[in-house]
């Protein structure tokens, strides 16, 4: 039996795909105490338990040929389980088909941390990878130097030989790669090209130390098609240089269409509004203003930026408590006209009678009215008592 205190010999075995061994090496049919016709075509159960071939099966299925560092566990002809540390590879035996080669020493020493470490990294890239969340790692071949001018980073991230670190199978499906074609082995600036939108967003990376989420910017997919996305992103950065930058990546494309439609559409109602010839107010039931068009700005001699400071009882004196105007309009059946009431304009410079229709209106979970005014000819009387002014007429 192989002494386990003596690493440097190392037990090989080949393992065919179909289940059998292969070949084995004279040290590990040493430390099994088996002979060679025992094991040879045998099946993997023979020396491997239930655990070990699971994580064979998964290297036999594992995209990368190896070589890949392991834990596994060896079972002697008495039953007793050895842990060993094993490098396999995968190749193809012109007899056996495709095969796996583990090179294996008994466990403790550097090569454990290797395993354990290799392990780990392969959990995490099986995380990342079957995420539905389009994932990303951008690294350069010479790194950002992060203490030239703002523009001289933004140049180095465009052109100091950026490459695709890690991209996850998500990220090829949002930007619809070729078929047949590796996502990471692709040009970075074929989605990611320099321009005026991509800048912009480079440059608040480095204002925000590469610590940002839901930045936008603007990528193009392998079909032609720009599209806008967010970024939650993260940098790798030592001393004053930017070696890698990561993150997720989301496609905000129909969200930014609806948003320009609605923008469109909002400055096409405010157009309207503003050309209306009658004056417009929109008020809640404490009386505070929240919009007038261009009309009203004329009439009421106000401009928007002043509304926050302005009542509704400053500007426009009513023939009932505007409560009970909240009330009328409230009860207005539909159909029917509103009813119209006589208004005066408490305007000093340009006092005015108007006749005025009330309609209610919901937003935001708040009643307000909408107040349609229409001046009429006349004279005024602005203010109360003995010194009140009549103007006009």
């Amino acid at each position: 039996m192989i002494d386990q205190a003596t690493p440097e010999i190392e037990m090989v075995d080949i393992l065919s795909r179909d289940g059998r061994i292969a070949s084995v090496g004279a040290a590990e049919l040493g430390c099994l105490g088996l002979r060679e016709d025992q094991v040879i075509d045998a099946p993997w159960s023979s020396i491997y338990p239930l655990a070990a071939r699971e994580r064979i099966e998964e290297l036999f299925a594992a995209a990368s040929a190896g070589p890949h560092v392991v834990a596994l566990e060896l079972r002697q002809d008495s039953g007793v389980l050895v842990p060993v540390t094993a490098i396999a590879m995968r190749l193809v035996d012109p007899v056996a088909g495709t095969c796996l080669r583990l090179v294996k020493w008994p466990r403790g020493g550097t090569l454990d941390d290797l395993a354990r470490l290799s392990e780990e990294k392969e959990v995490l890239s099986s995380i990342l990878e079957t995420s539905d969340d389009a994932g990303w790692c951008m690294e350069w071949a010479e790194p950002v130097d992060l203490s030239a001018p703002e523009q001289e980073i933004i140049r180095q991230v465009f052109e100091n030989g950026p490459r695709w670190r890690f991209c996850n199978d998500a990220m090829a499906r949002l930007y619809r790669t070729p078929e047949g074609k590796d996502f990471n082995a692709l040009p970075v600036h074929e989605t990611f090209p320099r321009s005026p939108e991509n800048e912009a967003f480079i440059r608040r990376l480095v204002r925000a130390s590469f610590d940002v989420n839901a930045s936008p910017s603007r990528d193009l997919r392998y079909d032609g098609v720009y599209i806008e996305v967010e970024n939650d992103v993260r940098g790798h950065i030592r001393g004053n240089l930017l070696y890698r930058m990561w993150g997720t990546v989301r496609d905000v494309s129909k969200h930014a269409r609806r948003a320009a439609v609605l923008r469109e559409e909002i400055e096409a109602l405010e157009a309207i509004l503003s050309a209306l010839p009658d004056a417009l107010v929109i008020t809640d039931r404490d009386g505070h203003l929240l919009r007038i068009n261009s009309a009203a700005e004329e009439l009421l001699d106000l401009s928007p930026e002043e509304l926050p400071g302005r009542a509704f009882a400053d500007l426009i004196e009513l023939p009932l408590p505007l409560p009970e105007l909240f009330t009328a309009a409230a009860s207005r059946k539909p159909g029917h006209p509103s009813r119209s009431y006589p208004a005066s304009v408490l305007n000093p410079e340009r006092p005015a009678r108007a006749d005025l229709t009330a309609r209610l209106v919901q937003l935001r979970d708040a009643e307000y009215l909408v107040l349609c005014l229409r001046t009429r000819l006349g004279p005024v009387t602005v203010g109360e008592g003995p010194d009140r002014i009549r103007v006009g007429g």
